[in-house]
Formats: structure tokens, C-alpha cells, sequence
């Protein structure tokens, strides 16, 4: 069990690995990798706030694995999100906002929170630049990988969608609901995943390179912190003129969803 007293070493950890105040910052984590944490994910969550300051902005993926064909149906309120129980916390916080997409959404908190997360419903993709990860690539944004790498790097989703890749979403479509916070019903048609094979933790070493991710360790894992813009300048020419070293497709499909 990581103490109250190892919190404070936490976020000396979070420090020298690049958090600063007043970053625009999106979270993926697996607190299973970091630890248990007395105090248990709000404690992290008081950690990061506590770094990134009145300033800063805090974001994390609330991804609905949930919401499909089968069940097609999503409440920004009640949804839950299946990637970790670090969104799931935060997203119950005052004050924080949860973007409308019903698949593909975030969650924030801060000065910028309302920037990052409106638009997400009515975005062509749920990566387009007009997303909250085609923005945080643009608005001087990072990504803390929190016990975790860049097989969750959601933001590569949105690169794919610039370069143009084709082959990765299926061409037909379903009806989604959307409920909002206030209660009103949106429907939108999704694309959903083609079959695939990533090879995302392949760019890690290269955006490192490139001076965009730094390593360290923190609780009981490694974590990256990764600049998003470096990210996009990295990434983004490999999908556009080999995107094979990045992604393959497992399926026959041409289909480009832009």
C-alpha cells in the first residue's frame, strides 16, 4: 500500500518526470501498475490538480467500450467508462465536464475545460481536428501515461484521421443516442473499428528522439509524458507516407472516414 507519505513522493515523481503548472494535460492510466494508493484514485487525482494549479487543465479518456451495436445508447451522466477507474472517479468530480461523444469521450476540469470537450458530438470523427485530441495536438497539450504506454495513445486515432489511412473504420454505420446533461436526446452515426494490428509502442523511442516523451518511474511503474504537438509533428509524416509502420489492417476494406 503507497502511504500518504508516498503520495507526497508521487508527486515529486510527476514533477521531475515534466508536470507543470498550467499544462493542458490528458491522462491514460492504469493505477494497477502504480500501486495501491491509500486514498485511492481521488488521491491521485488531488495530486495532479494540486501540479497543474488553477491554471492548468485536467483531462482523462472515458471511453464507453460499453456503447455498441448492441447497446446504443449513452448517458453523459450515468455512462460509465471502461478504461480504468481513474475517469470513472473524475468524471463524478464538481465541476467537471464530459464531452458528448457517446464512444470516444473525455472528461475535464479547469480554465479550458469547456474548450476541450464542446464540439466533441457534432465532430465529423471523434478524432477530427475539432475533437479534444485533434485540439489538445494543437493548444500546447501533453499527454501523462500514467502507468501505461502507447497502445492506449488515443490521440493516434486522431493522426490516422489526418493522414488519411484508409482501411481502419467500417464503412457502414450505426445510430447512437446520445442524452445530454440536460436531459436532451442527440442521435449520431458512428463508424466503428475495422480489424487491425497496432504498432503504436513502436513511436514511442521516436518521439523521444524527437524530444516529446520522457520516462520515469512512478509509484511502483514506469509512466511517459508526452508534449501532444511533438506527437502530431512525429507520428503524423510516418501515416502519411508509410502508415504500415504504425498500423496494419486485417481487413480488405478501402473505406476512409474523414
Amino acid at each position: 500500500m503507497i502511504t500518504m507519505h508516498d503520495i507526497i513522493l508521487i508527486e515529486s515523481h510527476l514533477r521531475q518526470l515534466g508536470l507543470q503548472a498550467g499544462m493542458n494535460l490528458l491522462v491514460h492510466s492504469s493505477l494497477r501498475r502504480v500501486g495501491p494508493v491509500e486514498g485511492g484514485a481521488d488521491a491521485i487525482i488531488d495530486c495532479l490538480l494540486c501540479i497543474l494549479g488553477p491554471e492548468g487543465t485536467l483531462m482523462m479518456s472515458t471511453v464507453s467500450g460499453n456503447v455498441n451495436r448492441d447497446q446504443p445508447v449513452f448517458h453523459v451522466q450515468e455512462t460509465p467508462s471502461t478504461v480504468g477507474t481513474l475517469g470513472n472517479i473524475f468524471r463524478r468530480r464538481p465541476g467537471a465536464i464530459r464531452s458528448l461523444h457517446p464512444v470516444h469521450s473525455i472528461v475535464a476540469m479547469g480554465p479550458k475545460a469547456e474548450f476541450f470537450t464542446s464540439g466533441h458530438l457534432e465532430a465529423r470523427t471523434p478524432w477530427s481536428p475539432d475533437s479534444p485530441y485533434g485540439k489538445l495536438m494543437r493548444n500546447r497539450g501533453h499527454i501523462l501515461f500514467l502507468g501505461t504506454n502507447f497502445t492506449c495513445n488515443t490521440c493516434i486515432h486522431a493522426l490516422e484521421i489526418e493522414a488519411r489511412v484508409p482501411g481502419l473504420h467500417t464503412e457502414e454505420t450505426t445510430t447512437l443516442h446520445v442524452c445530454d446533461a440536460q436531459g436532451q436526446w442527440h442521435a449520431i452515426e458512428h463508424h466503428w473499428h475495422a480489424p487491425k494490428k497496432d504498432y503504436y509502442v513502436d513511436m514511442e523511442h521516436l518521439v523521444a528522439q524527437a524530444g516529446g516523451l520522457q520516462f520515469g518511474l512512478v509509484g511502483n511503474g514506469i509512466s511517459r509524458l508526452c508534449n501532444a504537438e511533438i506527437l502530431r509533428q512525429t507520428v503524423l509524416p510516418i501515416l502519411q507516407k508509410t502508415p504500415e509502420c504504425v498500423i496494419r489492417r486485417l481487413s480488405s476494406s478501402n473505406y476512409i472516414w474523414e
